[in-house]
């Protein structure tokens, strides 16, 4: 039975075309499987490398039921019949509680994907892109967007984030 899939929510989104002849695969990649998948994003994240040798997807629109390479791989029964062990293991990250699991590209985004913050942690996420503080809600572990600073909620133990928090 395959592990229970996470639905973070939707976020931009970054396909990358594939720019240098290093990225492209020999012959022999292509032959043994996945390792012709594998390419770098724009942000230099794994990606998956569809069927033109061009189009490079960020790990989440993998299995999203919506065709982004112009073959259809991405949405293929041999990557999205059995997740997570379908997928290349690669593109995935295993929760320590061995049932959930995100994709590498939602590890850091300030969201709980885990529910246990392992996806979120300052050992997987030594910068964090809003504010970093004791939070009161558990869902937002240790960090918040920046959004959330001076809005009048406090997200912070301490308060931080109304007041110190830019």
């Amino acid at each position: 039975m395959p592990s229970p899939r996470v639905h973070p929510q939707s976020q931009g989104t970054e396909v990358s075309s594939v720019s240098s002849a290093k990225e492209v695969p020999s012959d022999l990649e292509r032959k043994k499987g996945w390792p012709y998948r594998q390419c770098k994003t724009a942000s230099q994240h794994p990606g998956f490398l569809c069927e033109d040798l061009e189009t490079c997807l960020p790990p989440s629109l993998l299995c999203n039921g919506k065709l982004d390479c112009s073959h259809g791989e991405d949405e293929s029964a041999a990557f999205c019949g059995q997740m997570p062990s379908s997928l290349p293991q690669n593109l995935i990250f295993k929760c320590p509680n061995q049932e959930t699991w995100t994709y590498v590209d939602k590890v850091c985004d300030t969201r709980n994907d885990c529910g246990d913050c392992s996806d979120e942690s300052v050992l997987q996420c030594p910068k964090c892109p809003g504010w970093r503080c004791e939070t009161v809600f558990f869902a937002d572990c240790a960090c918040i967007p920046r959004t959330r600073c001076r809005n009048g909620i406090q997200d912070c133990a301490d308060w931080s984030d109304e007041k110190l928090c830019e």
